[in-house]
């Protein structure tokens, strides 16, 4: 009789394993007609996000099956008949739970199963081999995420008009819990099961064992309201869920939750360090550190006013005497920016320059046609960075401005190229050279990093996009001639130029509708990296470098740092903590004053609170600071539970 049961099952679920299959055939029509030398490694084994991409697919097709395998035997009334039968209304639970999991699993499994068989086809001497006991830890990883999609389904198909309010409104508290509760919040998405990818070991973790109780605990409930299904409580139920007062209550608070969830994940997600969405933050003249609030260069002043030059309009705050002199010659500031972008700009609009000072971090920053700048010595190099970000805006449009926003490689190194000391501070133009070099010695640039602003921050310190980008700017000024940043400032600026592209896209379709070739520009400054590298070779060898170990103890974690040798004068360690590896820049935590532990062989250590800890381990960056530049070792994560334990 079960086994008649199970055939039942399998026949009535056909419709939604047909739609599995189309959706599998789908992927592999993607593959047919996709670069796969690429796709292997971009889509499957590179990064977290198509990880949970996949996993949230899985965990929603999952629920959307469950939600309709128990609730519609009891309203398509064939649970009287079920029940005329020989059988144990936990027989029916189990076989429908065993056919719908079967069929989940089999399609959830298919991808990181293709991504296996990709990386064995396609794999090169230098892409590292993944690990067989990977597949191994993904397999029961996917079961559980399957798993708890289908607990969710079949307990909230109870009540089937709040099933997807109530999942919303789950998903939403969740992303809500991100920024404040990042281990809680990890512990209850189950997607977080599958999110380290290929680097997945062990079946520990807060997230496992959440699960396991969120489906134990689903799964219960559920069973107890299907065997009392046409009961009294039964019927209870399903007047509270079709109450049109509950539903619509429930619907809008989901409503509510998942939009302010929306806007605080792209609030936070910025594309720099103290920028929004409309602003271009720099920092300028080889110091790029805080210039802000620092003690006025002049005497005070004893009341605000406007001072009107051929170009600019500067506002003076009260309390800052300004030779007026020294404004009119900043006019040259405009001249200098022209130049570097070779254009001639007929009547142009003057721009509004407050010089009460800029955000923290920052020298100067750039909005539309206003300009704000902190009084310093050298503010005329940062007049000049920021009217290049100012004619740019002209030059691409206002409609391409997110474009050129994420293209920071190239909107800041244009900037900073363009600065007359760039050219003339050899001293500077040497330690650039130098961080540069460092970088590609120690192997810590690629495509990825270079060409989309967010990989380059998280991984980077973000001030080296100054050098990067400048570097970059003299490649293809070399190969195209002193117009190619205008052209490719000109073709984000055509109306028909492709909306919403990211990193190596962006750059390819700005180049090649400018008549460029990127491949050949990138070719020809990792040539130049290489001989900076070469000729830097053993100044960069006798760096200092950082190593790390895990270490523990009540309440918190920590990294205790090892030197290979001494650090130089004015150097400082410092130590970056993200709660996942995938996190965004304003999630992460630096700690830069460490105090040596006796408990730990006297190392410096950098402690986190176990709150910041999620997903049972801990993602860690060692770097050393000049006052330049943080030159940052690669991101590690090491499981919690192998910390070594500190001493009383």
């Amino acid at each position: 009789m079960k086994r008649v049961l199970l055939a039942k099952e399998w026949t009535g679920m056909r419709p939604f394993v047909w739609l599995l299959v189309v959706m599998l055939l789908l992927d592999l029509l993607e593959l047919a007609v996709s670069d796969l030398q690429g796709l292997h490694r971009t889509h499957v084994l590179l990064g977290t996000a198509p990880w949970i991409e996949d996993a949230a697919l899985s965990l929603l097709l999952a629920f959307a099956m469950g939600s309709g395998l128990l609730a519609r035997e009891v309203e398509d009334g064939t649970l009287a008949f079920l029940d005329g039968l020989p059988l144990r209304r936990a027989d029916v639970f189990l076989a429908k739970l065993a056919v719908a999991w079967s069929c989940l699993f089999a399609y959830a499994f298919a991808t990181p199963l293709l991504g296996g068989l990709l990386h064995l086809l396609l794999r090169h001497s230098v892409d590292e081999p993944i690990a067989a006991s990977a597949l191994l830890w993904l397999a029961p990883r996917y079961a559980l995420l399957v798993a708890a999609g289908l607990a969710l389904g079949v307990l909230f198909g109870f009540v089937r008009y709040l099933a997807w309010a109530l999942l919303a409104l789950a998903v939403a508290v969740v992303t809500l819990l991100r920024s404040t509760q990042p281990r809680i919040a990890d512990a209850l998405d189950p997607t977080q099961l599958v999110a380290a990818g290929w680097s997945t070991q062990g079946l520990g973790g807060d997230t496992v064992w959440a699960s396991a109780a969120l489906i134990l605990v689903c799964l219960a409930l559920a069973y107890r309201v299907f065997a009392g299904a046409g009961g009294a409580g039964m019927q209870r139920l399903a007047r509270l869920a079709q109450h049109r007062g509950i539903v619509f209550v429930l619907c809008a608070t989901a409503l509510v939750a998942g939009a302010v969830a929306i806007f605080q994940a792209q609030d936070t997600e910025g594309d720099g360090p103290g920028t929004d969405d409309d602003a271009v933050a720099v920092a300028t003249s080889g110091q790029p550190a805080a210039k802000a609030g620092r003690s006025p260069a002049h005497a005070a002043a004893p009341a605000a006013r406007k001072f009107v030059t051929a170009h600019y309009s500067f506002n003076i705050p009260a309390g800052r005497r300004v030779d007026e002199a020294d404004l009119k010659a900043a006019d040259a500031a405009f001249a200098t920016a022209a130049e570097a972008l070779s254009i001639e700009v007929k009547d142009p609009p003057r721009i509004d320059v407050d010089l009460s000072g800029s955000i923290r971090h920052t020298a100067g920053l750039a909005a539309h046609n206003r300009i704000r700048i902190t009084l310093e010595p050298d503010w005329h190099e940062t007049l000049v960075h920021e009217t290049v970000h100012v004619m740019a805006g002209w030059i691409a449009g206002g409609e391409h401005a997110r474009d050129l926003d994420r293209m920071s490689l190239f909107n800041e190194g244009l900037a900073h190229w363009a600065e007359p000391s760039y050219l003339r501070d050899k001293a500077l133009r040497a330690r650039e050279q130098l961080a540069l070099a460092t970088l590609f010695r120690r192997k810590l640039l690629n495509q990825e990093s270079l060409l989309d602003n967010r990989t380059l921050e998280r991984q980077l310190d973000w001030r080296l996009q100054y050098p990067l980008g400048a570097a970059l700017i003299e490649i293809v000024v070399r190969r195209y001639g002193d117009e190619a940043p205008r052209r490719i400032l000109e073709a984000l600026g055509k109306p028909a130029f492709p909306p919403e592209l990211q990193g190596y896209e962006l750059y390819r379709s700005a180049f090649q509708q400018a008549g460029f070739d990127l491949n050949l520009v990138l070719n020809d400054y990792a040539l130049q990296l290489r001989r900076w590298s070469d000729d830097a070779g053993p100044a960069i060898d006798a760096m200092a470098r950082p190593r790390g170990l895990l270490v523990r103890a009540p309440g918190q974690a920590g990294i205790a740092v090892q030197l290979d040798r001494p650090l130089a004068a004015g150097e400082q360690l410092v130590v970056q903590f993200r709660p996942r590896p995938d996190s965004r820049l304003d999630d992460v935590t630096a700690v830069d004053h460490l105090e040596r532990d006796a408990r730990i062989k006297g190392r410096p250590v950098a402690w986190l609170p176990l709150s910041r800890v999620a997903g049972n381990q801990v993602c860690y960056q060692l770097g050393v600071r000049n006052r330049f530049y943080d030159m940052v070792e690669p991101w590690q994560c090491l499981p919690l539970d192998r910390a070594a334990v500190a001493g009383p």
